[in-house]
């Protein structure tokens, strides 16, 4: 009794240490395998050695390429065959299909959900239109209850020929919703009721970049007043503020690859924050790469970091909720590649290649 006394009394002040080596963190991956064996693949992050394993595998959807998880982690979201797909999530992480509904479009490349959990949002890239939809408190999706099309182009005629809806979010509190549309160079505006619902939003029903820049992706902070706008096109990053109304405005914009880069055509792809909201990052196809940029006052940028080792096509990437780690997932080489974090600076360093996953392009932590 006093040996175990004495012990406890040293981890509370710091001499002595627990190993938490089986701590693991789940995340799923999407893919833009299109065969009769894709799937939403269920893996698991080793907290401790970076090692990732595969739990089980889910292959009720075609091409699931992009996976959201409901804001009470009880059930994932899919997209793939024009439809969206809709699980609950089991207490040992893995999936049950619930139903599917279509997804009132063309090609839909992307899937989100509102944080009042109560609707689920659809783009439609070749389409070039926007889907709404009502989940039911068992998680079941409806039928479209909103349909946006979309027009217009933009300068690029290869990429901007038509309306090109590519990723929709919300703003933290829910209030106001936002659509990218590559092909026109927008960004529409929406205000959202308590359960997701939308309209226009009248203060500013879109907003309009850079010709020929083509906004793909855009995160927003947790503050809710600074959002940053990834151009697939112009390999660019675009700050931004939100005021109380909805409205963007635009600040600033930042290469995300170097200036005399000559290799094959980039186009930058995924953009997300480190945990503690100071950080940012995108991923670049074609100089393949992941850019950290810290965030400083009034939402202004600075490029802290960029890595290339071992990165391929990386279609998308994420860091686990704990900020430790960084899980690229590689496109053309089928496989994930883990990076440290370190949370304090921002940069990141290659820890190691990890296991093979066809064609992945969606990583999403539960």
């Amino acid at each position: 009794m006093k040996k175990l006394f004495t012990v406890f009394a040293l981890l509370l002040a710091g001499l002595v240490s627990i190993s938490f080596q089986d701590k693991t963190v789940a995340f799923y991956i999407g893919t833009a395998d299109k065969g009769a064996n894709s799937s939403v693949s269920l893996c698991e992050l080793n907290m401790s050695t970076g090692q990732v394993t595969v739990i089980d595998t889910f292959n009720n959807c075609v091409g699931p390429g992009y996976v959201a998880i409901s804001p009470n982690k009880k059930n994932l979201y899919a997209v793939g065959g024009d439809k969206i797909v809709a699980f609950a999530i089991g207490g040992d992480k893995k999936l049950t299909y619930l139903n599917s509904e279509s997804s009132a479009g063309a090609g839909p490349c992307h899937v989100s959900v509102h944080p009042s959990g109560k609707a689920a949002y659809v783009s439609n890239y070749g389409g070039g239109s926007f889907s709404a939809y009502d989940l039911q408190p068992d998680g079941k999706v409806s039928a479209a209850v909103l349909k946006e099309q979309y027009s217009g182009t933009g300068p690029n005629e290869k990429r901007q020929d038509k309306a090109h809806a590519h990723f929709a979010t919300a703003s933290p509190d829910g209030k106001y919703v936002y659509v990218t549309d590559l092909g026109s160079d927008k960004i529409m505006n929406y205000v959202a009721n308590s359960k997701g619902a939308l309209k226009p939003n009248p203060a500013q029903p879109f907003f309009s970049g850079k010709p020929g820049a083509g906004p793909r992706h855009l995160i927003i902070h947790p503050s809710g007043k600074s959002l940053f706008l990834l151009n697939e096109l112009e390999a660019t990053l675009t700050s931004c503020t939100i005021d109380k109304n909805g409205v963007i405005k635009a600040l600033n914009t930042y290469p995300t690859i170097p200036a005399d880069y000559s290799g094959p055509t980039n186009t930058s792809s995924a953009i997300h924050l480190h945990p503690n909201g100071k950080f940012v990052y995108v991923s670049n196809r074609g100089h393949n790469s992941i850019s950290a940029f810290k965030i400083g006052a009034n939402g202004a940028l600075e490029m802290v970091d960029q890595q290339t080792k071992s990165i391929a096509i990386p279609r998308d990437f994420n860091i686990d909720p704990s900020g430790k780690f960084m899980i690229v997932a590689n496109q053309s080489t089928d496989n994930l590649v883990i990076y440290d974090v370190d949370a304090a600076t921002g940069k990141f360093s290659f820890r190691q290649e990890s296991i093979g996953v066809k064609a992945p392009i969606c990583v999403a932590f539960l």
